[in-house]
Order: structure tokens, then sequence, then C-alpha cells
């Protein structure tokens, strides 16, 4: 097909990086090329160059109206479609594109964004749509010196709204790197504040200024912009009102203003009703009032919503994956485990990439021990698994020590030779007390000898085996590797009396606990309470140690005992969960008092009835052969306690 009657016109300035990638998604669509360099210093004119492009040279003004209407004098065709560098077509149809611009009664397309932010990730991105394909008429001209848009000049023209076009563009200028690259929100800042002086009373330029405050996260400072544009806008409403509606109610409860958050998201949905993402965050305004029925009818409203429609700027997952996956953790909350596991499947069959559904499910599946057919779906639903997935996959398996769920993972088709031996070895020879696991790791070569994953269990099978000669080599290379097991070991031995920071001990509890280095996982794990970092452990951990040989467990509930003097300060809720499951686990009575007595102390936490109820029911079990028919369990307790939205 030729080439249609479109002009396409940029303007650039040292976009090397970008500017082929843009230029190769619409070469065969376009007639002509017209490039405003505004003073590039690196390759760009020659990769302009090399697509045919016309170079323009465009003095810099500060206004980025001006400059684009500068290059489109230059456009010769019909039509104009303007891109920047660091965007591209998303494999439009050239037929589907010369239909649009052969409708005579049509004088431009809004035309979906698709926004990539942060470092990039496929799931990490906000849609918008913008007026970029339009006619070449002398009144259609872009307006605004940041954030400029043609629309206002097309709908003066032609009295109609604009329509939509069934195509997308891919922007990257958002994601992290650029906006170091390139200072985006100072000069941004600058040029909006610069244009305010002239028009102090110009929304659209308070509301730009805000969003720029509020992507630099300063919320308070957003709040003086937004709340104007709110009260003062008038008819035809912006098209831009309703995000200012959602960004007004985050940044509101970003600063502490709870209760105008809630205010300003009930006055956004009366008139925005079918705005999904305000719907999603009204629940999440009601989970952090405590409300947790009420957020999860909020959440189910959002995912009946579905995807919304194009005249809103929403955020990836919303109506859908990510809108599914939240109301499955709202599930875990109100303590309904079975249909928490029902909108993360939903969740995965919408984006079965989205890594925290997905650990979601396995860590809940764990809890309540559901079938192998279960397991293999999960690992299954997702064609090859991703390195993320399969890394969590094998450490959840050699963490709990599941044969099924180990037996599942050394036959996924992704798994290379040297993991798979990995696995095999751990199975065998870590449930095996005394040196044995460290003999075998010594022996092995299934990774470098210098490789830090080698070394980390190599250390903790030599803390196992009772070995501190041979633990401590080990434990200088891991530390000249800035591996946080050298901190530990540190601790371990005496030789540091501050304790490392938790998320490193947590790294070592781990690793602990698949060498299953029981008294070493015991000393960690009084520390761990001692800090009142309990609420951090995994599914995998909790269950770990739930599953330890009792005599360890009757140590752990006994040390606890004797630390939880009635007088010092009560122990977290997550703390207590977790020794009272390890109190049914070893038919300890006394640290199941001890749990109840401390729950007494903190009624008013959301699961403390219920946790004292529980514990009630397991002390009488202790003594009566009781047979109940139990859905609620420590483990599922403590998740529910420590998850958050």
């Amino acid at each position: 097909m030729l080439p249609l009657d479109i002009s396409l016109c940029m303007i650039v300035k040292n976009e090397e990086n970008h500017l082929a990638r843009c230029l190769e998604s619409v070469k065969n669509l376009v007639s002509e090329i017209l490039i405003g360099d505004t003073g590039s210093s690196d390759r760009t004119a020659q990769i302009a160059a090399s697509f045919g492009a016309r170079i323009i040279p465009i003095a810099w003004e500060n206004h980025f109206a001006e400059a684009r209407n500068q290059v489109m004098l230059h456009a010769s065709c019909s039509w104009i479609l303007v891109l920047d560098a660091d965007e591209e077509a998303d494999t439009w149809d050239p037929e589907q594109l010369a239909a649009l611009i052969n409708n005579e009664q049509t004088a431009g397309y809004l035309i979906p964004f698709v926004s990539y932010y942060g470092q990039g990730s496929e799931e990490d991105y906000f849609t918008d749509a913008v007026c970029r394909l339009f006619r070449n008429h002398p009144f259609i001209r872009f307006r605004g010196a940041i954030h400029e848009n043609a629309a206002e000049g097309i709908i003066e023209l032609t009295g109609q709204p604009i329509p939509y076009a069934p195509m997308k563009i891919k922007h990257y200028g958002y994601m992290q790197s650029e906006l170091e690259r390139k200072h985006k929100h100072k000069r941004n800042e600058e040029i909006i504040r610069s244009e305010l002086r002239q028009k102090p009373l110009d929304l659209q330029l308070r509301n730009a200024l805000g969003v720029e405050y509020f992507q630099d996260g300063q919320y308070a400072a957003s709040l003086e912009h937004f709340i104007p544009v709110l009260d003062l806008h008038r008819q035809p409403e912006p098209g831009y009102l309703p995000d200012v509606y959602l960004k007004t109610a985050y940044a509101s409860h970003m600063t502490g203003l709870n209760e105008m958050a809630e205010q300003i998201a009930a006055r956004g949905l009366k008139e925005y009703s079918d705005f999904t993402d305000l719907q999603e965050f009204k629940a999440l305004l009601l989970y952090r009032a405590g409300q947790y029925e009420e957020a999860y009818q909020s959440m189910l409203r959002a995912a009946a919503l579905g995807v919304p429609h194009h005249k809103y700027s929403t955020s990836s997952g919303s109506g859908t994956f990510r809108t599914q996956w939240l109301a499955g953790r709202l599930s875990e909350k109100l303590l309904k485990p079975e249909q928490a596991l029902v909108h993360y499947k939903h969740a995965l069959l919408t984006s079965q990439n989205f890594l925290p559904a997905w650990s979601d499910a396995l860590q809940l599946s764990l809890l309540l021990r559901r079938s192998d057919t279960w397991f293999e779906w999960l690992v299954y639903s997702v064609s090859p698994l991703s390195p993320e997935k399969q890394n969590l996959l094998i450490a959840t398996a050699l963490t709990t020590g599941e044969n099924s769920l180990l037996d599942l993972v050394s036959k996924l088709p992704t798994l290379d030779k040297p993991r798979r031996s990995w696995i095999a070895l751990m199975s065998q020879y870590a449930p095996e007390p005394g040196s044995q696991l460290y003999e075998e790791i010594v022996r092995c070569r299934i990774f470098q000898p210098d490789d830090p994953f080698y070394l980390a269990y190599l250390w903790a099978a030599a803390w196992k085996a009772g070995d501190a000669e041979a633990a401590e080599p080990l434990a200088e290379r891991l530390r000249s590797m800035h591996s946080p097991l050298g901190s530990v070991h540190g601790y371990l031995t005496g030789l540091t009396s501050d304790p490392p920071e938790p998320v490193r001990m947590l790294t070592a509890l781990q690793i602990f606990l698949q060498c299953r280095a029981y008294a070493q996982a015991g000393r960690l794990l009084a520390e761990l309470t001692r800090q009142r970092s309990i609420h951090s452990f995994s599914a995998a951990v909790t269950n770990a140690l739930i599953s330890a040989p009792v005599q360890f467990i009757e140590g752990w509930c006994q040390n606890w005992m004797e630390t939880e003097a009635p007088e010092a300060e009560p122990p977290s809720m997550a703390e207590l969960l977790l020794y009272a499951a390890l109190g049914v686990r070893c038919g300890s009575r006394p640290c199941l008092e001890m749990a109840v007595y401390r729950l007494e102390q903190c009624l008013d936490e959301p699961y403390a009835l219920a946790a004292k109820a529980l514990c009630r029911t397991e002390m009488a079990k202790l003594y009566h052969p009781l047979k109940l028919q139990q859905k609620l369990s420590f483990p599922l307790l403590l998740r529910a306690v420590s998850i958050h939205l």
C-alpha cells in the first residue's frame, strides 16, 4: 500500500535513543517526515536523515505550541500526524488509517496513549487520549506553552466532539530514566510558572502545575492548584476534570486529609459514576478507614465497571487484573480465603504475568493446602514461567519443604540443569541432621565456587553442622560481595552487639529454614520477635516454622514466654498469632494462655476477638477429643493481619 496523504510533524532535541524506533513505526504510513530540531548535539539529525526526513531548525522559546506550529507550516499533505521521539505507533493498520482520513465528516481524531512509567514494566502504564491526527487546516493549530493541544481549534471549527481513533500510541517519556535525563519536572515547572504570570486565572495551567507537583510527590503543593480547578471550572467541563478529582482525592489522603479525600471522591463519582479508577480509589479509602466489607463492595463495583472509557485517563489494570487482585486482598482481610483465590485467578486470567496476584495466590494456596492440580494450574497457566516467578516458586518450595511442590518445581521445563540438580540435592539432604548437607554442598560441582548463591547455602550449612571455623571464611567472601549474610554472621558469632536490620535477618532466616538449620533460625526468630518484625513473614516462612520439629518449637515458645513479661508493651497481633500457631503445633497450653492474656489487651484490633476464640478452641482441644470443622487457622489470620493494600 502506498504512503497515505499524511505529513508527520515532530519537534526533537537529542533524541538519538528513541527517534529510529518512532520513525520505523510510521515510515510506511506517511508521505513526508518533517522534523523541527531545537538544537540537537547528538546523532539525531543523522538518524532523521536516514529515514528521508526534512530537518527544520527551530529556535526554542520555551513554548511547545509555537514550535509545533512552525513545523506544521511546512506540511504539504492533507492530514497531519504529530508524534514525539519517545512515542511510537502501535502496529497501525494502513487500511484502517486510510478509512479514518477519508472520512469527510471528521477534522481530527483523539488517539489513545499508553504511557509507561517507572522502570518500563508492561504492567506499569496509564492511558489517556490526545488529538494528534487532524486535517492540515489553518484554523487547526496547537495552543499552550506546555501540555499543548490542537483539540480546541478542531471543536471551534466543527462544533462537534472529536471522535476516537481505534489505534494506540505507546509513550515512553514518563519512564524514570527519561524523567531524569531530560529534567522534565524542572523544565515543565519553569514554563508553567512563566505562563501563569501572564495568565494567573488560566485553570488549564493551574492543573498542569498541580500535575507537576503531584508527579514529584509534593502533594500539599498540588492541592493548592487542583482545588481551584475543581471549584472554578465552567461548562463545558474540561476533559481533564475527572483526573483532577482522582488526583485531588489521592493528594488529600497522602497529606492526612482523609475526610476531604472521601468527600472529593464522592463528589467526583457523582459527576462521573463510570470512572473506574475513582471507584477503586474510594474502595481503598474505605479500607484504610477499617471498613473492609464496604471497601470490598466498592471494589466489586469498580470490577463491574471494567476497562474505563477512552475519555478517562486511567492506569494499568483498572477494572481488570489490578482491581481483581485488590478484591482478593480485601477478601483475605475479611477472612474469606477461598473467595480471595477466585479473585486472584480472575486477575491472572486477565494478565498472566501480573506478579502480585500470582505471588498472593501461591502464598495463600500453601496455607489452604490446596491440591496439586491447583498448583499445576498456577505454574503452567503462564508459559514460559517468568524468571521472577520461577525464583519465587523455587524459594517457596525449598523453604516449605513440601514434597509435592518440590516435585512440581523439579519438572519445570524452564528450569536449567544446575537448578534442577540443586533442588534434588536440597530435597535429599536438607532434612538430614548434622553435617551431611554441608559435606554434599562442598562435594557438588553445580555452581562456580564464587557464586554468591552457592556461598550463601554453604555458609548456612556450615552453621547447621556447627562448624564455625568453616563458616568464617565464607562469611568474609559474602561480605566482600555486600551480601546481607555478612552482618548476620557477625551477630551470630557475637562479634557485633548490634543486631542486623530485619530485612537482612529475614533473608538469613529463610536460608536457614531451607537448610533446616533450626537452632540458628531460632536465634534469628527471637531477635525478630524482639524487634516486632514478625509481620514481614511470608506464608512460606510461616509454614516452615510451624513444620519444624516439635523440640525446636517448644524451645521457641518457652523463650517467647520468658521474654514476654506481663508489664511489657503488648506484642503485635502478627506476633501473637505466630506464637499461638506454634503453641498449637507443640501442644503448649501456657503459650496459648499467654496469647489469650495479650489478646485481652488489644481487643480494639480487628482480628483480636477471632484470634481469642481460636485460642480458646485450641486449648479445649488439648484436653478433649473435639472434632471441629474449622475453616479458620492461625496462619490464615496471620496473613490477613500482615497483608496491606
